[in-house]
């Protein structure tokens, strides 16, 4: 599997999407979730535009699709155009406004550790600050466990920063459902 992955995303970091759609019935014949986590990753690195919504709908939102195959299979040995590509390009597509790729940011909070979630963790805060009003949306849709397991993240910023969000965030007020009342009432008391 490490040659035919090596092969896909040569292809991918080559923008040759050709050579790497005729790959696509090897990878329905091999049957791996990590295959197919890989294949819309090397696709979407040969045509953003084209393939950012399939990337989107197969990012791994668990434990085992983001650090044992994400970060351990592709990332770690050095597949993508860049170490951790694949978690900044779904923090960039989450910053556009992306509801479903904010969610994503989330989940995969939630479910990584190390570099992986400090990344994460990163790309949150600046959801916050680029996108206020979908991530608290996307957040009021979490249990109370995963809330505050992404408000964690927080404790990563200056008191400075944080009482920006904070403020920010008021603004929100006016607008927000009951939901997100509960949100903003817990962010404004995390610390």
């Amino acid at each position: 599997m490490d040659t035919f992955l090596e092969k896909m995303f040569k292809c991918a970091n080559n923008h040759n999407l050709s050579a790497l759609e005729e790959l696509s019935s090897q990878v329905e014949l091999r049957n791996s979730k990590l295959l197919a986590k890989a294949y819309s990753l090397a696709l979407y690195i040969a045509s953003p535009k084209k393939y950012e919504q399939q990337y989107i709908d197969s990012f791994p939102t668990d434990y085992e699709g983001i650090m044992l195959e994400l970060y351990e299979q592709i990332e770690l040995k050095g597949l993508t155009p860049k170490f951790l590509f694949s978690i900044e390009a779904i923090g960039l597509i989450a910053e556009g406004g992306n509801e479903k790729a904010i969610e994503k940011i989330l989940l995969g909070n939630i479910h990584s550790d190390g570099v992986v979630n400090e990344l994460f963790c990163d790309i949150l805060v600046k959801l916050f600050t680029k996108q206020p009003e979908k991530a608290l949306r996307s957040l009021s849709r979490l249990n109370k466990e995963q809330r505050e397991k992404n408000y964690s993240c927080f404790n990563l910023m200056d008191l400075r920063g944080f009482t920006l969000l904070r403020d920010n965030l008021k603004k929100l007020k006016s607008k927000a459902s009951e939901s997100e009342m509960k949100v903003l009432f817990e962010i404004e008391s995390y610390r």
